[in-house]
């Protein structure tokens, strides 16, 4: 994998389980959920963009940095996979009982 792919694998990782933990933490806190909507008329779409930033950034540094291209690939999927999976559960726990 090159440099930036397995930055953006890594950050696509980290931005799948924060956007997990949001949409958790705001379902429970009223006034996050209102500030939230207040930004751009939608708590779901304010995510969508706070997601998109946090997805670019942590991809540009980590491309910057460039620990991650000796990472097997296998690993990085891996990583990318296991997040996916655990932020699915963790949603449809989540909404199953909330």
């Amino acid at each position: 994998m090159t440099r930036a792919t397995s930055g953006f694998v890594l950050s696509a990782s980290i931005t799948v389980l924060f956007s997990t933990v949001l949409a958790c933490v705001k379902d429970v806190n009223a006034p996050l959920k209102a500030f939230l909507k207040s930004i751009a008329g939608h708590d779901w779409t304010t995510q969508g963009l706070i997601d998109l930033v946090l997805f670019i950034v942590l991809g540009f540094i980590f491309t910057k940095v460039g620990a991650l291209e000796k990472l097997a690939p296998d690993r990085l999927i891996a990583v990318l996979i296991a997040a996916v999976v655990i932020a699915a559960l963790g949603l449809s726990v989540w909404f199953a009982f909330v």
